[in-house]
């Protein structure tokens, strides 16, 4: 039997581990902005990252979803080392990532059921086979509205058409990227739900928001990020996300 190659981490991966950095830096150009990161998030749980604004969180999600590589230190992310990595396995492991966008765009003159149902599209799966699936799925909300233009819907519409989307493609790992931004506490919180109801499916879940009244939406793990660095987690004992209206 041939050996697992050095750039996959396969037992911690299968232990439930999606995402491991220890002592991870990174940056843009010339700027470090994250300095000595350890974290994990595991299957099942949700992670929030909260903190002030220019503290590192959007970085952090760019980090996790494999956007931005690592300068130093040691990242496994759905079982692939990437400081050891090919392209092709850290493209693997892209395609098990959802990612909800603070300002998430659409292609406007696709409806938006169409606009949802894009990365099974980009699968190669046509929409006979993909039509049940959104459903079965439970995106009621996106079945009724599925036919209107997106630039009909609202704010909170378009952040919800956005989490069908990133859910399409049943990922293993899902991030958001201040998901409430804009949004008022009573759609914040559902939207935080509804993100946080894949835990029930064995998804990772991170959340980044500088609101961290969120953390009583649902049980979650709370990081707290300044200056680029990032505190050891606290774990909350919220009530059950199924009791927010």
């Amino acid at each position: 039997m041939a050996r697992p190659r050095a750039s996959i981490e396969t037992d911690l991966f299968e232990r439930g581990v999606l995402v491991r950095l220890s002592n991870v830096d990174a940056g843009y150009g010339a700027s470090t902005v994250l300095m000595g990161v350890d974290f994990e998030a595991r299957a099942g749980e949700v992670n929030l990252i909260t903190g002030p604004a220019a503290a590192g969180k959007t970085t952090f999600t760019h980090l996790v979803r494999l956007a931005l590589p690592p300068r130093s230190g040691r990242s496994v992310i759905l079982g692939v080392d990437l400081m050891r990595a090919r392209a092709r396995e850290i493209a693997d492991a892209k395609r098990r990532v959802g990612y909800v966008a603070e300002n998430p765009t659409f292609i406007e003159q696709w409806s938006t059921f169409d606009n949802i149902a894009m990365p099974l599209r980009l699968l190669g799966q046509k929409p006979r086979d993909y039509e049940h699936d959104v459903r079965e799925r439970g995106f009621r909300w996106t079945w009724r509205r599925g036919r209107v233009g997106c630039g009909k819907l609202s704010g909170a519409e378009r952040r919800r058409a956005a989490i069908a989307r990133a859910l399409a493609a049943k990922p293993t790992l899902l991030l958001a990227d201040d998901p409430t931004a804009g949004m008022s506490p009573a759609d914040g919180r559902r939207i935080v739900r509804l993100l946080s109801e894949m835990r029930r499916v064995g998804a990772g879940v991170v959340i980044a928001s500088q609101d961290d009244t969120l953390s009583d939406v649902a049980p979650m793990w709370v990081w707290r990020v300044d200056r680029g660095r990032l505190s050891a987690p606290e774990q909350t004992e919220a009530a059950d996300a199924e009791a927010y209206e």
